[in-house]
């Protein structure tokens, strides 16, 4: 899904947290709590993932087993990636049939290939960054928590492993985000997907605001930005099954993108009076630009 060279340009990027909640365990990032200074605490057990630089070598030549430094300001950032792998993100519009399979026809539908390799590149920054990382699909399958690049191979295999499920059915974002806000112990959400649901998002999105940091990447297919069709149409939904036929003229399509522009500028202004972040993801912009320039330039990643 994504080029090992460009895999290598992301390693060192990191997320930059706005709210910086104190961490569980100790790691690179530094912590926002007063009154403490960068000073040796104690050591721990060097565990698969961790940084080798970390490594205390004088005491490995002592007593030839691997030992972490710790400091008392240092503290790590759990990352949580909640993806959503429900019918309409597998939507392809470049073709009718949704049983289409990369071993098929050697491609996979835009907007899901889009999510995918951002999930992929996203991750991969947290785990090189030496953050911990737990991924939740809208399915509950669950990645991780891990940590180190190392364990960026076991992501691109979860990640496949989301599209070889099947069609994916109908997520109740709401639900799902709010069962998920529950059991989470604080850190930074980020938030994958085309939040297309008939009871909406907000419920869920503003429960992941209550407990942790929230950044929403609202991805869309290209189509669903800009459509170009029109005349009469049946259109159905890929989720519910419900059908609306339409009439689709240059005005009726014009109000339509007014619309969607108005929905984005309204999740912006929802996640930023909660503290969070958003960023609309057209899938049709290379996942190039969006790594290394969009999400740079809007400070998502430094």
């Amino acid at each position: 899904m994504l080029s090992e060279s460009f895999l290598k340009s992301l390693s060192g990027l990191r997320l930059w947290s706005v709210k910086r909640r104190p961490g569980t365990y100790t790691g690179e990032r530094r912590s926002t709590r007063r009154g403490r200074s960068v000073e040796f605490a104690d050591y721990r057990d060097y565990v698969p993932g961790d940084d080798p630089r970390r490594v205390d070598w004088n005491v490995y030549a002592r007593l030839e087993r691997p030992y972490i430094k710790l400091y008392e300001e240092e503290e790590d950032l759990t990352v949580h990636m909640l993806l959503d792998t429900s019918a309409s993100m597998k939507w392809d519009e470049e073709a009718d049939d949704l049983d289409l399979r990369p071993t098929q026809a050697g491609r996979l539908p835009p907007k899901w290939q889009r999510v995918a390799q951002l999930a992929i590149a996203m991750g991969h920054v947290v785990l090189s960054s030496g953050d911990r990382l737990i991924v939740e699909t809208s399915t509950r399958a669950r990645f991780g928590p891990k940590r180190g690049e190392a364990a960026t191979s076991q992501l691109i295999s979860f990640i496949e492993q989301q599209w070889q499920g099947g069609k994916g059915g109908q997520a109740n974002i709401n639900q799902w985000l709010r069962n998920y806000a529950l059991t989470s112990r604080g850190g930074m959400a980020i938030v994958l997907s085309d939040l297309l649901d008939e009871s909406g998002c907000e419920e869920g999105l503003n429960a992941i605001g209550g407990k942790l940091d929230l950044n929403v990447l609202h991805t869309l297919g290209a189509a669903e930005i800009d459509p170009i069709i029109a005349g009469d149409l049946r259109l159905k939904d890929i989720e519910t099954q419900s059908a609306q036929d339409v009439s689709l003229d240059q005005a009726t399509l014009a109000r339509y993108r007014e619309r969607v522009q108005g929905w984005s500028n309204e999740l912006n202004s929802f996640c930023r009076k909660r503290g969070g972040r958003y960023a609309l993801i057209d899938a049709s912009t290379p996942i190039e630009q969006i790594m290394l320039r969009d999400l740079r330039r809007e400070g998502w990643l430094v």
